[in-house]
């Protein structure tokens, strides 16, 4: 049971750290859409954003911690091997962002965004679906298979 609570845990870090991920891409854009607003020219714009995609690249690397820890507790958990492996593929797919994100080819990268938006939508699910907490927690156990004196 402590493994199913934890896996509830670091998956709803993991979901917030993802909604975090989005602000920190957002704050870049908007920074550097405000500067070109105001006449400043490019690298200003860039330098005023660059704290935020810093903050970006950097808040990926502990998005991949975060899901390799979560696979760990899947493992832990005994989930379902159909879990464990949907938990994985978080994994796979956070290292699909790092190589679109770095494409060079502007409409392939942009699938970054809606990669984000598939493993923020997977990890809430997989979060939800297996939350250990209140009064919807359950544990499953299996079913005994014989009866003494049957």
């Amino acid at each position: 049971m402590l493994f199913r609570k934890a896996y509830s845990v670091v998956g709803l870090v993991l979901v917030i750290d993802l909604v975090a991920q989005f602000f920190l891409i957002g704050a870049a854009v908007f920074t550097i859409f405000n500067e070109a607003s105001n006449g400043s020219g490019a690298d200003r714009a860039l330098n005023d954003s660059g704290v935020y995609l810093i903050a970006h690249a950097i808040n990926g690397g502990a998005l991949a911690v975060l899901i390799l820890v979560l696979v760990g507790l899947s493992i832990g958990s005994r989930h379902p091997w159909r879990t464990t492996g949907l938990t994985a593929l978080l994994f796979v797919l956070l290292a699909l962002q790092s190589v679109l994100a770095h494409t060079g080819i502007a409409p392939v990268s942009a699938v970054h965004a809606v990669n984000g938006l598939v493993i923020l939508g997977l990890a809430g699910s997989l979060t939800r679906s297996h939350w250990a907490f209140g009064a919807g927690a359950t544990v499953t156990t299996p079913p005994p298979t014989a009866f003494p004196g049957s």
